[in-house]
C-alpha cells in the first residue's frame, strides 16, 4: 500500500504533515481511555517496573499508550515490512511440503510393528490434535499478521522473558533439524552419484575421523547440499513458494502411485485383528506419529508475506494437515495390506514390501519421493527460521544485518551447514521436539489469553483465580501428573486425569472469552479447542527423553541469566515493546484485521 500513518486516537485530531507540506493519510484504532475508569484498556505490551521507578503503574501505562499512539508511516520495503506475494494454495503446498517428508515411508512401518493395522487410527488420532493447534495458529496469525509465530504471540501475550526461552528453544529445534535433514539427503545424493559411477571421498557422506569424540563427525556434501537449498529460499518467499510447490506437486504425485500400484497387492485379511496389540498401542503411537506433523507452522511464519492472511492462512493449516492425515492414513493401510505387520522391514518399510513383491521399479519411485519430501522439508524449514530472525532483528534482538530477509536466510544455511558438516546430529536427534511442543503450547495458551475477558474487583484488579495465568499452570501441572504420575503413586495419573477434565469443564462453562475483532479468523470451540491442544502439547513433551528436558532447562536458564545481565545494565525494553506495538497495528490494519491486543476489563 501507500505510505500511511498507523496512531491510536487520543485527543488530538491534527493530520500529520509530510515533509513537502503534503497531508498524509492517518489511520486511527481505537482510543484509549485512562485507568481511572474501572472499564479500562490495558495493553499486553508494557514496560517492566524497573523502568522510571518514581512512576506509579497508572502513569507508566498512559506513557506507554502514548507513546504507542505516536504518528508512524506504514512501514515499507526499506523499513522491513515483507511484500504481500504468497496464496492458500501456495502456504498449502508450503505447509503439505513441511509435514510430509521421508516419514510417510519410514514412520508409518516404524509405528505399524507398534501398533499393527491401528496405526492408520493413530494418525487420526495425531491429525485431530495437530489440527487443534493450527486453529490456534489460525487466529493468532491472522490477528497479528506479521512475522515471528510463537515468538510474536509470547511476546504480546507473556513478556519479552518468556518469548525469549520460546524462541531460543524453538530456533535450536530447527537447526538440529536442518543440519539432520541435510546429512540424510547427502546421502542419497551419495547413493545417486555411486549408481552413475562416480567415486566420492571417504568423508562425502559421513566419517568419524577420532573415535575418542564420537560427536564430531564430517560431511564434506552437507555444506553442498545446504548451499543449494540456502540459495532458494534467499531468493524470496515468491521464489522459495514456487519451487516448494513444484517438488511438493511431484512428491504427491509419486506418493499417489505408490498408493495405487500398492493397493493392487493389499490383502484385506491383513488387517485383522485391527487393534493387535490393544488399543493402548494405537495411543502410544498416536503419540509418536504427533510428530510427523510438525511443520504446519511454516505457514503461520508466512503471515506477513500473505495476501490476505486473515482467510488464506486458516485454509492454508487446514487444508495442509487433512491433506497429510488422509495420504498417511491410505499409505498405512497399504502397507499393512501387502504385509503383515510383524513382517514389516522398520528401516525402509515402504521400498522393501515393494522389493518383497519384485517390483524395483516401485521401490526406486519410493526412494525418489522421500528424496523430494526431505528437499520441500529442509526449504520450509530454513524458511521459517529466516522469518524468525527476521523478525527479532526488526524488535532490536538480533543483530540488524538480519533485517534483511536474504541475509537471514544465508545465516540459517550457515548454522546448519556448520552442525552437518562438523557434528554428529544423530546423538543430537534425542533433544529434537521440546522446542516446537514449547512453541506449541505458548501459542495455544496464547488464544485463551488473548480472548479472555478480564474480570476486576471494585478497585480495577483482578483476584487471583480469575487469572489466565492460574488455570494455565493448574493444566500443565495435571497434565504432568496424568503422564508421569505413576512414578510417585500408581493412581496418580487417573486422579489428574479426573481433575483435568473437571478443570477443563470449569473453564469451558464458567469463563467468559472475548468475541474476536472483526476481519479476523475466530478459533472455534474456544476456549476447549486451544486447552485441548495444550494438554496434548504437554503430554508429548512429557514422553520425550530427559535429555530433551535437560536441554530445555539449560537453554532456558541461559536465556534467563543473559537476560538478567540485560536488565541489569539498563537495557530498556520500552522501546522495544513500543516498536512491537506499532508494527502489530500498522501490518494489521494493512491487511484489513485488528490485532486485538488490548483487553478490555469489565467489572
Amino acid at each position: 500500500g501507500g505510505r500511511a500513518i498507523a496512531m491510536a486516537s487520543f485527543s488530538s485530531d491534527a493530520e500529520p504533515v509530510d515533509d513537502d507540506g503534503e497531508q498524509r493519510p492517518v489511520i486511527r484504532h481505537a482510543s484509549f481511555p485512562h485507568r481511572s475508569s474501572r472499564n479500562y484498556v490495558e495493553p499486553l505490551l508494557t514496560p517492566s517496573s524497573r523502568l522510571e521507578r518514581s512512576n506509579s503503574a497508572p502513569e507508566l501505562l498512559d506513557a506507554v499508550l502514548q507513546k504507542c499512539g505516536e504518528c508512524r508511516r506504514l512501514p515499507d520495503a526499506n523499513d522491513g515490512e515483507l511484500k504481500r506475494r504468497l496464496g492458500s494454495v501456495e502456504l498449502t503446498l508450503l505447509g503439505i511440503g513441511a509435514c510430509i517428508g521421508a516419514g510417510i515411508f519410514v514412520l508409518t512401518g516404524v509405528e505399524a510393528r507398534v501398533a499393527g493395522p491401528s496405526v492408520a487410527l493413530a494418525f487420526c488420532f495425531a491429525a485431530a490434535t495437530s489440527i487443534f493447534n493450527g486453529l490456534c495458529y489460525a487466529e493468532l496469525s491472522s490477528r497479528l499478521p506479521i512475522s515471528g509465530s510463537a515468538y510474536l504471540y509470547a511476546y504480546c501475550m507473556f513478556g519479552e522473558l518468556p518469548a525469549m526461552i520460546v524462541v531460543a528453544n524453538q530456533l535450536l529445534d530447527y537447526h538440529i533439524g536442518a543440519a539432520t535433514m541435510a546429512r540424510s539427503l547427502t546421502a542419497y545424493v551419495g547413493q545417486a552419484l555411486v549408481a552413475f559411477g562416480l567415486s566420492l571421498p571417504e568423508c562425502f557422506v559421513e566419517c568419524q575421523p577420532f573415535p575418542s569424540a564420537p560427536w564430531f563427525s564430517i560431511s564434506m556434501g552437507a555444506p553442498a547440499v545446504l548451499f543449494c537449498v540456502t540459495a532458494v529460499v534467499a531468493g524470496g518467499a515468491k521464489s522459495s513458494a514456487t519451487v516448494t510447490a513444484v517438488m511438493t506437486i511431484l512428491k504427491l504425485g509419486i506418493i499417489i502411485v505408490v498408493i495405487i500400484v500398492g493397493a493392487q497387492m493389499v490383502d484385506t485379511d491383513r488387517w485383522m485383528p485391527f487393534f493387535p496389540n490393544g488399543m493402548g498401542a494405537a495411543l502410544q503411537a498416536a503419540a509418536t506419529l504427533n510428530y510427523a506433523f510438525v511443520g504446519y507452522d511454516v505457514i503461520a511464519n508466512a503471515a506477513e508475506e500473505t495476501k490476505n492472511p486473515q482467510r488464506d492462512i486458516p485454509i492454508a493449516i487446514v487444508s495442509a494437515l487433512s491433506v497429510c492425515a488422509v495420504l498417511y492414513l491410505i499409505v498405512c493401510l497399504v502397507l499393512c495390506g501387502m504385509q503383515s505387520f510383524d513382517e514389516i522391514d522398520e528401516s525402509a518399510p515402504v521400498s522393501s514390501a515393494f522389493v518383497h513383491y519384485d517390483m524395483v521399479w516401485a521401490a526406486s519411485f519410493v526412494n525418489m519421493g522421500a528424496f523430494l519430501g526431505m528437499t520441500t522439508g529442509l526449504l520450509a524449514g530454513l524458511y521459517g527460521q529466516s522469518r524468525i530472525y527476521f523478525a527479532l532483528a526488526r524488535d532490536e534482538l538480533a543483530p540488524q544485518m538480519l533485517k534483511q530477509p536474504g541475509t537471514c536466510s544465508i545465516w540459517c544455511g550457515c548454522v546448519a551447514a556448520c552442525l552437518a558438516t562438523f557434528c554428529n546430529v544423530k546423538l543430537l536427534a534425542s533433544m529434537l521436539n521440546i522446542g516446537v511442543l514449547l512453541a506449541y503450547s505458548a501459542t495455544a495458551a496464547s488464544v485463551l489469553r488473548i480472548n479472555a475477558k478480564r474480570n476486576c474487583d471494585d478497585t480495577g484488579r483482578r483476584s487471583f483465580l480469575n487469572s489466565e495465568n492460574f488455570w494455565l499452570a493448574a493444566v500443565a501441572l495435571l497434565t504432568m501428573l496424568m503422564s508421569r504420575g505413576d512414578c510417585f503413586f500408581p493412581a496418580l495419573p487417573g486422579v489428574a486425569a479426573a481433575a483435568l477434565v473437571g478443570v477443563v469443564s470449569w473453564v469451558a462453562l464458567r469463563r467468559e472469552y472475548s468475541t474476536c475483532p472483526g476481519g479476523a479468523f475466530r478459533c472455534p470451540g474456544l476456549p476447549v479447542t486451544p486447552m485441548v491442544a495444550l494438554i496434548a502439547n504437554i503430554y508429548l513433551a512429557s514422553k520425550l527423553s530427559w535429555h530433551a528436558w535437560l536441554r530445555l532447562a539449560t537453554v532456558s536458564l541461559f536465556v534467563t541469566l543473559a537476560f538478567g545481565v540485560f536488565v541489569v545494565r539498563g537495557f530498556s525494553k520500552e522501546s522495544r515493546q513500543v516498536a512491537i506495538c506499532k508494527t502489530v497495528h500498522a501490518a494489521a490494519k494493512a491487511a484489513g484485521t485488528q490485532p486485538g491486543v488490548c483487553h478490555k476489563c469489565e467489572s
